[in-house]
């Protein structure tokens, strides 16, 4: 018997001290099978376009065979199609029910608004006339989206009638058009079983993911202090998000996010059942000694998960998105006393398109913030300190 992990993200070469002994079939994007090593697995199946339904009959094919106990994932893109051969194969785990309430915008609020949790009004978007209609009875501006999206892909903010009426709506996948929620986002990353919150990180972006994503802003996150009053109310919200939906019957790791708004309430933006992108396992794993992924791998596979270890220093991440312009100086190191690892990766003369997401990025750091120390004004540090470093030619 074996495990079938599903993968597309770089952490193969740590599964195997993560799963010690454990017989593994790998379906991989091709991508992340560079960090594969050699002889740690019972076969590797490299895919060139993971997304396609190819894939998941390649799954069927797996389980079919008999020889798969459970089901593995670490990406948003295989929760879905997991938790349908789960079902398929009677194997343990998430099942659909769960997974598409964590995948669906649209169910996954209304799930939550039945519990008491503040959700954004949102409809589902069909033509032109949902839209103007929409915006009509909620007013302007209003934000259009993906059901099922990620990374602020496809994300646009309509502000004017002329915007309404002239934004398309593509037809092969669910839209959604909500209310435009200003104020601070939060996010809140942890792990989950059961329709319970095993533990809690909460922290607080710089500026909103969609800023990165349409206008190559950094996405700078840091964690908030212990005795900020706003930790203890994102962490009981999204304990209110967890028991609302469908459980995941295994300790799985999640990234939820809030609008925390002017007049001081918390509004749900959504939440997945995966870590959470960009620096979020790297500054969790130095803050609790607990790697997301390696939890998330080990709940999946039936083993114990590791507990959070105090005492340590909270951290925060910032990664640097491309611009629409050609890069003319980057920094090779962070001279910042707080920083614990910096990596650039782009490179001078070459001219980019923008930010393909808002996890896009040609440089990143990542570092500790000290005790009694406001997390905004360090974000605001290291902000500065990249806008005086970089430097951009139209």
């Amino acid at each position: 018997m074996a495990l079938l992990l599903l993968n597309r993200r770089p952490v193969l070469d740590r599964v195997p001290a993560w799963l010690p002994g454990a017989s593994l079939i790998v379906v991989t994007d091709r991508g992340a099978a560079r960090y594969a090593p050699t002889g740690a697995f019972v076969r590797t199946q490299l895919v060139d376009d993971y997304t396609s339904p190819r894939v998941d009959g390649l799954i069927d094919t797996l389980c079919a065979s008999g020889r798969i106990e459970r089901v593995l994932t670490t990406a948003e893109s295989d929760v879905v199609r997991a938790a349908r051969a789960r079902e398929r194969y009677g194997l343990p785990g998430q099942r659909t029910a769960s997974a598409l309430a964590f995948r669906d915008k649209s169910l996954m609020r209304r799930l939550a608004a039945r519990h008491g949790v503040a959700v954004p009004e949102a409809a589902v978007a069909r033509d032109t006339g949902d839209l103007v209609d929409f915006a009509r009875a909620h007013g302007l501006p209003v934000v259009v989206k993906p059901a099922d999206g990620a990374g602020s892909v496809g994300v646009r903010v309509l502000r004017d009638p002329q915007q309404l009426r002239s934004c398309p709506l593509p037809a092969d996948r669910t839209q959604l058009v909500e209310r435009f929620v200003p104020g601070t986002v939060c996010h809140v990353d942890g792990l989950m079983s059961e329709g319970t919150v095993l533990h809690a990180v909460p922290s607080r972006y710089l500026h909103p993911n969609l800023d990165t994503a349409t206008d190559g802003i950094p996405s700078i996150s840091g964690m908030l202090a212990p005795g900020d009053p706003l930790a203890p109310r994102l962490t009981e919200a999204t304990a209110a998000v967890v028991a609302a939906l469908p459980p995941v019957p295994v300790p799985t790791a999640f990234h939820a996010e809030f609008f925390h708004t002017s007049d001081d309430t918390l509004v749900l933006c959504e939440i997945a059942c995966r870590p959470g992108g960009c620096g979020i396992v790297e500054a969790h794993e130095l803050a609790t000694g607990v790697n997301l992924y390696a939890a998330q791998l080990r709940g999946q596979a039936g083993l114990p998960v590791p507990r959070p270890e105090p005492g340590r220093p909270r951290h925060g991440w910032a990664w640097f998105p491309p611009r629409a312009a050609t890069l003319e100086r980057l920094p090779e190191f962070c001279p910042l006393p707080y920083a614990h690892r910096f990596a650039a990766y782009g490179k001078t003369g070459v001219r980019h398109d923008g930010p393909r997401s808002s996890t896009d990025s040609i440089a990143e750091l990542v570092f500790r913030l000290d005790d009694g120390q406001d997390v905004t004004e360090r974000l605001r540090e290291i902000e500065d300190w990249w806008s005086r470093e970089v430097r951009w030619a139209a």
